[in-house]
């Protein structure tokens, strides 16, 4: 019953018998490996996923586009319309409630040159709204602000991967780009967008363009009576879409005197049914994973009770002889139970030890971080625990029934 005795025995057995031992707790190795790794790597693989999803920045937020005639009869009515402009949003914005942030966004195209380097690139043209109904993050500088927009200030944005192409590893800030004839001074570079398993076209355009107050767009490149490309709409709350589009659809019918020459994209709904495809699709990654991870400690807790068969075998005499010198039948059980448990225990210690350093050597390709998931490592090591009590009790029964007459009696 001394503890350190039954570790001894355990270790022992190990030692003795390394092959066979390598061979017993291979399954729980590998068992208790892979349920570590894979729930620590799913977790890496969630938070790539959430932060590309988060980087669409379409939470709670509507797109109204310009709308085309379908017909002769459209034309007529439309032609009441100058399409959508930015004071459409200003009057969006100024009926608050459910609305919460409102910008109008136009996109063109321009020859952007730094020195001998030059790039066609959309050029977004947006309010100071856009950036938090985006959520967007700035890598360096800043983004526009209210007076950029009133004074028509001939400022930029640069894309992050506009950035590179035209600094290369060279600070961007309080420098000056050409876009077309007139240069522009940057104030801000975008943050790096999307991630291993998120990516999109959308994504790519962005950090290869730039952006400049919307202002100064109409005024220098485009007109200040064209028609925006959208205005970008955000709820104050996520369950507030349905209604936003309503009330939208409304005061731009109002604003347009009748004439519904635009469309709304609800993106924040696509984007809702989208989280809950992406959360069903790795539950069901978990369960299989964690299916054939627990198969393989299965196997090793079966491996794990043919060890210990075989060991009481070989063990008869010592069982015996314990017994002859007044061990009692719980005394040799819980040793037998013990060393089954140590044995499991050992196995998983092991594994543990094998997902984390193959942890420490994928991290490197996980910029939002591979962290140990500690739920999968303490049920991982509780599970082979768990395995060892179960498929240790028939063995060590068998052990404590022997009467030590007919144990010592079968070695001779």
């Amino acid at each position: 019953m001394n503890p350190w005795e039954i570790l001894r025995s355990a270790l022992g057995e190990v030692v003795h018998h390394k092959l066979r031992s390598t061979l017993t707790l291979l399954g729980i190795i590998l068992g208790t490996a892979s349920i570590t790794f894979m729930t620590s790597l799913l977790d890496g693989v969630v938070a790539e996923v959430w932060e590309g999803i988060s980087d669409i920045g379409f939470d709670g937020v509507m797109y109204v586009f310009n709308e085309q005639p379908k017909d002769l009869t459209e034309a007529a009515l439309f032609a009441r319309s100058r399409g959508l402009q930015p004071s459409d949003a200003r009057m969006l914005a100024s009926r608050g409630g459910i609305i919460s942030k409102v910008a109008p966004v136009m996109y063109s195209d321009a020859l952007v040159r730094r020195g001998d380097v030059e790039r066609n690139v959309r050029v977004m043209g947006a309010t100071p709204e856009y950036n938090d109904i985006r959520s967007r993050s700035m890598e360096s500088g800043r983004w526009f602000n209210d007076s950029d927009e009133a004074t028509f200030g001939r400022v930029c944005v640069l894309g992050y991967r506009l950035k590179r192409r035209l600094f290369g590893t060279e600070e961007a800030l309080d420098k000056t780009v050409r876009i077309g004839s007139r240069g522009f001074r940057v104030i801000g570079v975008g943050e790096k967008l999307g991630s291993e398993f998120v990516n999109s076209g959308d994504f790519i355009r962005e950090m290869e363009g730039l952006s400049v107050p919307l202002s100064t767009l109409r005024k220098f490149y485009t007109g200040e009576k064209s028609p925006l490309t959208f205005i970008a709409v955000k709820a104050g709350d996520i369950e507030d879409l349905s209604d936003l589009k309503a009330e939208t659809t409304a005061a731009l019918t109002i604003a347009h005197r009748g004439a519904k020459d635009f469309r709304i994209e609800n993106v924040g709904e696509e984007m809702l049914r989208a989280r809950k495809d992406v959360q069903t699709v790795l539950l069901n990654w978990r369960i299989v994973l964690g299916s054939i991870a627990g198969i393989s400690l299965l196997v090793g807790g079966i491996g794990l009770l043919s060890v210990m068969l075989i060991s009481i075998g070989e063990r008869l005499y010592e069982i015996g002889l314990r017994k002859a010198i007044g061990a009692t039948d719980l005394a040799v059980f819980v040793h037998f139970l013990a060393e089954s448990v140590v044995l499991s225990l050992i196995g998983a210690l092991i594994g543990a030890g094998v997902a984390l350093l193959a942890m420490l050597w994928l991290k490197q390709f996980f910029p939002a971080g591979l962290p140990v998931n500690l739920t999968g490592l303490g049920g991982a090591i509780g599970i082979a625990i768990l395995l060892g009590v179960v498929f240790g009790l028939y063995p060590a029964v068998r052990a404590s029934r022997m009467e030590p007459v007919e144990a010592l009696r079968s070695v001779a």
